[in-house]
């Protein structure tokens, strides 16, 4: 029997941060649909004027698919949260076992270091 940690499903690394204004579509969208309204744009350049918004939409979608783990279900996600709280909570006996014993106990004092 070995203290190997148990295996865990593992992910890919964290992404870099997405860029702030990687969704920020909204206002395009909002100051379009208010020109529209003022009539200050005909419905038929509304096609034109909202290409750069699509554009946005488009990268926006690029990127959210491009995240590590998106194609991984609800359940899967949860599962590796409790093998990691799991270990954790091993890991944490462990350290614990190891501070109670008399050999790190008579270190520590001699250290001038606090049980």
């Amino acid at each position: 029997m070995t203290n190997e940690p148990p295996p865990i499903a593992t992910s890919t690394p964290p992404p870099e941060f997405l860029p702030a204004n990687a969704f920020d579509f909204i206002p395009d969208l909002h100051a379009l649909l208010l020109r529209v309204s003022r009539e200050e744009l005909e419905l038929k350049d509304v096609d034109h004027e909202s290409s750069h918004i699509r554009l946005k939409m488009e990268r926006a979608r690029a990127m959210v698919a491009n995240l590590p783990d998106v194609d991984r279900s609800l359940g899967e996600q949860k599962k590796e949260i409790r093998e990691l709280e799991e270990r954790i909570e091993k890991q944490r006996g462990m350290i614990k076992a190891v501070a109670e014993m008399q050999i790190v106990k008579d270190i520590i004092r001699r250290r001038g270091g606090v049980e």
